[in-house]
């Protein structure tokens, strides 16, 4: 019976040396050091095209660790005439090459209001590359947005580039 035990005491220290303790893979994760985009962030957006879209706006956005995204308030960009309604915007993100290095992309519908059941309008995509300051608690980014018909064909495209503090 003791050298049951013995032999299994030995088998999981065996298993903790090839596998690695939880304490270093925490430590080999995006979790520490301010390696992580993972949170809530209150955003900067500038866009690079001219006036109307040139002016600065805000957008809040929540990153899950499950490599989901939720962004609000995207003003609607639209040749349409009349106001638009924008959803959430809503996405994944994935680590990219380099240390602090991130992709995301989001998608928003923009809804026509004027018909009683809000219409599909257009589609907005928002394909963004971020990097983590070195702390954890900014970023800066550049970005695509192609705007386009509910049938896919694109109807507009900006670009700009975005700065963000992290909610606490």
């Amino acid at each position: 019976m003791m050298k049951r035990l013995v032999q299994s005491i030995a088998l999981a220290g065996c298993l903790v040396a090839i596998l690695g303790s939880p304490a270093s893979l925490r430590a080999d994760s995006d979790d520490h050091a301010g390696n992580s985009l993972k949170g809530s962030w209150d955003i900067t957006i500038t866009t690079t095209p001219n006036p109307p879209f040139a002016v600065p706006f805000r957008i809040l956005r929540t990153v899950s660790s499950e490599g989901v995204v939720d962004a609000y308030a995207f003003p609607p960009i639209t040749p349409t005439v009349g106001a638009l309604i924008n959803s959430s915007g809503h996405g994944s993100w994935k680590k990219a090459h380099g240390r602090r290095a991130y992709t995301v992309i989001v998608k928003y519908f923009q809804l026509d209001p004027s018909n009683f059941f809000a219409v599909l309008n257009s589609i907005g995509t928002v394909r963004e590359d971020i990097t983590l300051a070195p702390d954890g608690n900014s970023y800066t980014s550049v970005f695509q947005t192609d705007i386009a018909l509910p049938d896919g064909t694109v109807i507009i495209q900006n670009s700009g580039a975005t700065t963000a503090t992290r909610i606490r």
